[in-house]
């Protein structure tokens, strides 16, 4: 799993790099973008093993709720699942109801 982890995560970074955006890797597994305008994207990839995780939708929440520099908006917080996960992944978030908020976006891999 923690192969297939890393092969998302950079896939992540290099989509960022490729917007010409610096990227830091955090503590918490999630990726950091500095994008135009002082926008902060974090990127998580998510195996099936994050779903089983107890601690897992708690991290969603955190990350969720993190805010740019300064207090300002919610930072935009994009996932890439395994395929095999997406599905799971998407029902997640709508019992969760972080589908609705407008900053978490779930990608697929073929894009």
């Amino acid at each position: 799993m923690e192969a297939r982890r890393q092969k998302l995560l950079e896939r992540l970074e290099a989509y960022y790099r490729g917007c010409g955006w610096k990227v830091e890797h955090g503590g918490d597994g999630a990726v950091r973008a500095a994008g135009p305008g002082g926008v902060t994207w974090i990127g998580l990839a998510v195996v099936a093993d994050d779903l089983s995780s107890a601690e897992f939708e708690e991290r969603l929440v955190e990350l969720s709720n993190q805010r740019m520099a300064g207090g300002g908006a919610l930072c935009p917080f994009e996932l890439l699942p395994a395929d095999e996960c997406a599905a799971d992944l998407r029902a997640t978030l709508a019992r969760l109801r972080l589908d609705a908020r407008g900053n978490v976006a779930v990608y697929s891999r073929a894009a």
